[in-house]
Formats: C-alpha cells, structure tokens, sequence
C-alpha cells in the first residue's frame, strides 16, 4: 500500500500501532488458546479469578474496564461452559465469581500457552523496556480517565 497517502501525524500514527498491535496480539493468542474453546477476553478473567480467587462480579467489571452489562454478556458464556460459578452476595456488590473446578484444571492446562505467547510477543524486549511500556502505557491510560 503507498502510505505517502496519509497524511498522519506522529500521534496518530503511534495510536495506529497501539491499536493494530493489540488487535493482533488478542488475535495471535485466540489462535494459541481456541481449541480449549476459551477466547481471549474470557482468559483475562479466568487468569484474574485464578490469581484473586472469589471477586465481585462490580470488581470485575472496574478492574478490566469493562462495561457491566458486556461482562455479563462474557460472564454467563463462561458460565455455560461450567469454568465459572456466580453466586448472590448480600452484600451492595451483587454477585460474586469464582472458578470452578473445571476453570482451575483449563487455567493450568492454558498458563503455559498464554506464557509462550507472551514470551514471543516480548521477544527481544528487555526488562526495562517492558518495565518502561508498562509506565507508558498505564500513563496514556491515566491521560485517558481525565475529564
């Protein structure tokens, strides 16, 4: 493609492969993880219930940054395929999430796929410059939470 035809500036184009970079890792990693009938959005939770254990359903969504009904939406095909249990709480956070068994046996048998995929993705990066990625990227994000 002539890319003499956009007319970007060095914002836009950084933004560009933000994005692009991100599209393609999310579709690299449900290519690794696919068979197991998990997709990548669907990880990210199992992974966070794997490490935190029981979490608010209203945690969930704050912490993703995921808008509650789509993490409904994820939450209740996780669900059907029996990797998560909801529970009602009493208490002002509704429900409550946690991996069943079937979710910490498919944990254990992705983490390593998801780490190989991570690992290639990082290739050739140094400590620090990942180190440094992460303060950028979690910069951009604060800029973004401003209003």
């Amino acid at each position: 493609m002539d890319t003499t035809i956009w007319q970007e500036n060095d914002a836009d184009r950084l933004m560009h492969q933000i994005h692009q970079t991100m599209r393609l890792f999310a579709k690299t990693l449900n290519q690794e993880i696919a068979k197991s009938g998990i997709y990548s959005s669907e990880w990210t939770i199992l992974n966070l219930l794997h490490h935190r254990g029981e979490c608010a359903q209203a945690d969930l969504s704050l912490y993703l940054g995921i808008e509650p009904a789509a993490i409904s939406k994820t939450l209740m095909k996780m669900e059907e395929k029996s990797v998560i249990a909801r529970v009602f709480c009493r208490e002002p956070r509704g429900k409550s999430v946690r991996l069943t068994e079937k979710g910490e046996m498919l944990y254990a048998h992705l983490s390593d796929l998801v780490a190989q995929h991570r690992r290639q993705a990082l290739q050739g990066l140094s400590a620090e410059e990942c180190r440094q990625l992460h303060v950028l990227m979690h910069r951009i994000q604060e800029n973004l939470r401003q209003e």
